[in-house]
């Protein structure tokens, strides 16, 4: 495999962390508070001065090192926070990493207490950092709103790290599935599973995918609808079935039409 330079001097700064006796990819972390809960909890006790201390986790997406302090800000699933951290604090071999072995999309764990900037800005006042990932590849380019089209269908990751609207069109399809699935289930429906593998495809027009079992010695078809299974179970004295799953048509491709895509069917006896 080989590597761009910048992924070189990335290596290079994951080997200084190791020859410093530092594991850049730790089992765990002692993460107590998200971003969004550690932002909640110091408002929550701000009124009455309360020392909210907190250990959140999250990738490095913006630093600004100045002189013997320095800002950051790191992005967990739920929030922005930024850290704030002084050398005389957290000590000169952590500070020396923050300056010359950490870059945008390494993941750290910090740890200190919260407090709000002159500008209002919630920040947590760092005692202990450590790189709990370390990224080889860069972000993307336009950190903050990745427009290629290609590169944004090609490169889902990608398109999920650099635009927040799109992470949230990800929650927002959980939350209608789980809601479809409340409502039926409100109804009395039975949640199944129906074989995607079928050997005979049918209850829509569709051109199936087909694959090959090597121990029935058997042509086998990815399923195009759950219809006809579904039915089978109302013959089997099931009143109200339904099924949320994957799908699969061998036919045209766009951004509109994807051959692999999630599908809801449910069927109910003596309702027309």
């Amino acid at each position: 495999m080989e590597f761009s330079e910048l992924e070189l001097e990335r290596l290079r700064k994951l080997e200084r962390l190791r020859a410093r006796g530092l594991e850049p990819y730790p089992p765990r972390v002692q993460r107590t508070h998200t971003n969004a809960q550690a932002r909640a909890a110091f408002a929550a006790g701000e009124a009455a001065n309360a020392v909210v201390e907190a250990v959140v986790v999250g990738r490095v997406v913006l630093m600004r090192p100045m002189g013997k302090a320095s800002f950051a800000h790191i992005e967990d699933g739920t929030a922005r926070l930024q850290i704030y951290l002084k050398k005389e604090e957290v000590g000169d071999q952590t500070y020396e990493i923050f300056l010359k072995d950490l870059d945008l999309g390494d993941f750290v764990e910090a740890a200190g207490h919260l407090f709000r900037t002159k500008t209002g800005e919630i920040t947590l006042r760092v005692k202990t950092l450590r790189v709990i990932s370390k990224a080889i590849t860069p972000p993307p380019e336009k950190w903050h709103g990745l427009k290629d089209t290609e590169t944004r269908l090609r490169h889902r990751y990608a398109d999920l790290l650099a635009n927040p609207e799109v992470r949230e069109r990800f929650r927002m399809r959980t939350k209608v599935v789980n809601a479809l699935r409340r409502f039926l289930d409100g109804l009395g429906f039975l949640e199944v599973e129906t074989p995607i593998l079928q050997p005979l495809y049918g209850g829509a027009a569709a051109r199936p995918f087909i694959t090959h079992h090597n121990q029935l010695n058997q042509d086998l078809y990815l399923r195009i609808s759950f219809e006809l299974y579904l039915k089978r179970l109302l013959v089997g004295m099931f009143e109200r079935v339904y099924e949320i799953g994957r799908d699969f048509r061998n036919e045209g491709v766009s951004f509109k039409h994807n051959p692999e895509f999630t599908q809801l069917e449910f069927y109910a006896a003596y309702w027309d």
